[in-house]
């Protein structure tokens, strides 16, 4: 089935950035979960990513955001896939990081009806034809000078994601205005949001109008646009500026999200109801929910023999790994480094990285 392309006045975003903790020791500061093959497959996430985009939006209006440290790296994947990488000094969240992206389009004289799809590299989205057709949607709706979230239909009550809760239908087809968010809720709540069917996963998927977006942040957010748009002055591209200029105007912008800085204060915002098969990868025991299992539920990358093991999940880049009558570990084996946990534990594997800090193990890190 052939794709049509989007129009001419919009641009993809990928943030890309992260600190590589939470795939320890595969990730790594500098190697972040993007630029890893994770689930089996033979492409990074950011590669796959990427190729969400091929005949949708071109690679001229491609940019990716991420953190200096990955830069290089992050080019040497990408190749001629995305125009732009933009390398931030430092990590100050998501909504700085949307910022740059915004005076970049703004500065390429773009006009008034730019359209900006935020997207993240490290997400698994099973249906891309349905994920088109919602991007598509939040386009339209997002020209009308709104910001427009891709909302996802809960599969079940998950308590460690965010919800959107949809208010009035607008005129285009499965979006509505946006009455409020609620932060990772409590397991009860969380089965009240699905059952109502008015209440939608936050993946962090947007599309704003690019001049709305820099309104709200002027408003909201003004040392960042006024610091930004001193540093990029008369460059073409922030891709381009002197580092040291940079990372002195980085330094002293606030750490905080869009949701917190523009999304969950604006009077601009509407979702558009999405069921794109979206997972978040977001920590070791997350790739067997996302990925498929054998028989007894476990999820195996590389060389690995197991027996009466059940629930486990096993990456390796090393030797043959064998486990033999254990249930619900994860066991990991990646340059050099080897971890073993229960998969309870996964979202504590950044705590190992702590420690390795603090005892100076800047080679494992």
């Amino acid at each position: 089935m052939s794709i049509q392309e989007l129009p001419l006045n919009v641009y993809a975003v990928i943030l890309a950035g992260g600190s590589g903790t939470r795939f320890w020791p595969k990730s790594r500061q500098k190697w972040p979960k993007q630029l890893c093959e994770l689930g089996g497959s033979s492409e990074t996430m950011l590669e796959t990513t990427l190729g969400r985009l091929d005949g949708f939006v071109p690679v001229a209006r491609r940019i990716i955001v991420t953190h200096k440290d990955q830069a290089e790296a992050t080019k040497k994947i990408v190749g001629n896939r995305c125009s732009i990488v933009i390398a931030e000094p430092e990590a100050r969240n998501t909504a700085n990081a949307l910022a740059l992206a915004a005076l970049e389009i703004s500065q390429k004289g773009t006009g008034d009806d730019a359209i900006m799809i935020s997207l993240h590299a490290d997400h698994v989205i099973e249906k891309l034809s349905m994920f088109r057709e919602s991007i598509r949607t939040a386009v339209e709706v997002a020209a009308g000078k709104e910001i427009c979230l891709v909302g996802i239909v809960p599969k079940y009550a998950e308590t460690g994601y965010g919800y959107i809760e949809r208010g009035n239908a607008r005129a285009e087809k499965g979006a509505f205005k946006v009455a409020s968010f609620r932060e990772k809720p409590e397991l009860k709540l969380a089965e009240e949001f699905v059952a109502s069917r008015k209440f939608y996963w936050n993946a962090g998927i947007f599309v704003f109008h690019v001049p709305t977006l820099i309104q709200e942040l002027e408003a909201k957010l003004p040392v960042t646009v006024q610091c930004l748009r001193k540093v990029l002055g008369d460059s073409s591209s922030f891709s381009s500026i002197d580092s040291e200029k940079f990372a002195g105007a980085y330094a002293v912008l606030p750490r905080i999200s869009i949701d917190h800085a523009v999304l969950e204060v604006s009077k601009r915002v509407s979702v558009v109801e999405a069921d794109i098969g979206w997972q978040d990868v977001g920590t070791w025991d997350a790739l067997s929910q996302c990925f498929k299992t054998d028989s007894a539920g476990n999820f195996v990358q590389g060389d690995a023999l197991l027996i009466d093991s059940h629930g486990c999940t096993v990456d390796t880049d090393g030797p043959l790994t064998a486990l033999l009558g254990v249930r619900d570990l994860v066991v990991v084996h990646a340059k050099g480094a080897i971890l073993v946990c229960p998969k309870s534990r996964a979202q504590d594997v950044k705590l190992i990285v702590d420690r390795l800090k603090e005892s100076g193990r800047s080679d494992l890190i």
